[in-house]
């Protein structure tokens, strides 16, 4: 009589696809060889069709256990998420704050913050990561992070985006430059060219750039390029203060802005240090940010 595979059976299969050898996945299960091969077998059986083949002394997975891995997968990605969760949940008392940003705003915005905050909250923990808005989101949602402060989010179900401030962007450059810079006017054979999405939106709806000299990761990546004298783009306000000197940084025609936002996990009820965290941020962050020359 057909029966269907148990969990047992899914956890021996799942692992012996995913390290494609029977060795490792007996290792990664804490049992012996003998007893995944036993667990395969007789999964075999209740199925009715062959997982796998032997060919010259390794497993070869059949089509059907390829297409019976499609369906598995998804399946043990969210028990790894799972797992994620409680231990989040287990090492996150009161008194802890793990803050996730964007690298720009890591360099000097949210150190001088938390500074500030570890100053009135002597007792608290403070733990601080970079990441790019969609992978802050993603940590937001699996509790790996309590809060996020990041430009233009990506609003997934889930997350509550608060504004906080609208910030400048600004023009750098390693030649002498006066005045306000035409974004029209800025020389494409001269462009660095920042890959990172949150900022580019906002320069894509006034100028598309066809052409660079070289493309890079991150505004700070930028920025540091034009120090060392090899050409201009476009920053936010902090990146640009935190690594270049007030010569390389001007205004933009038409003034460009983004919005700095703070993050959260809307099923997750904040804790007391982490609303404090939240209300300094509010409160402090306009008087720290630079203003432009």
């Amino acid at each position: 009589m057909f029966k269907i595979m148990n969990l047992r059976h899914l956890e021996v299969f799942y692992t012996v696809m995913l390290f494609g050898s029977l060795t490792e996945a007996a290792a990664s299960l804490c049992i012996s060889q003998p007893a995944a091969s036993k667990l395969l077998k007789h999964a075999e059986q209740r199925l009715g069709f062959a997982l796998f083949k032997r060919v010259k002394g390794k497993l070869q997975p059949t089509h059907e256990a390829y297409i019976l891995f499609q369906e598995v997968k998804p399946i043990y990605e969210k028990i790894n998420k799972l797992s994620k969760l409680t231990h989040n949940l287990a090492h996150n008392p009161q008194g802890r704050i793990t803050l996730g940003c964007l690298p720009s705003l890591g360099l000097s915005l949210i150190p001088k913050l938390t500074a500030q905050f570890l100053k009135k909250h002597p007792g608290v923990f403070v733990n601080i990561g970079t990441d790019h808005t969609e992978a802050l989101e993603q940590k937001l949602l699996q509790r790996e992070i309590d809060l996020a402060v990041t430009f233009q989010p990506q609003a997934q179900q889930g997350i509550i985006a608060t504004p906080i401030l609208e910030i400048p962007l600004v023009y750098i450059d390693s030649e002498k430059t006066t005045g306000s810079q035409d974004i029209h006017s800025i020389d494409e054979q001269r462009w660095i060219q920042p890959d990172a999405e949150s900022l580019m939106k906002v320069v894509k709806a006034y100028r598309v750039f066809n052409h660079s000299i070289v493309n890079v990761q991150t505004y700070y990546m930028a920025s540091e390029l034009v120090r060392q004298g090899l050409g201009c783009s476009i920053t936010d306000i902090y990146t640009a203060a935190y690594s270049l000197p007030k010569e390389m940084i001007h205004p933009i025609t038409p003034n460009l802005s983004t919005t700095i936002y703070v993050l959260r996990n809307a099923t997750v009820s904040t804790t007391k240090a982490t609303e404090d965290f939240i209300e300094l941020i509010k409160k402090e962050i306009g008087l720290i940010t630079p203003v432009v020359n």
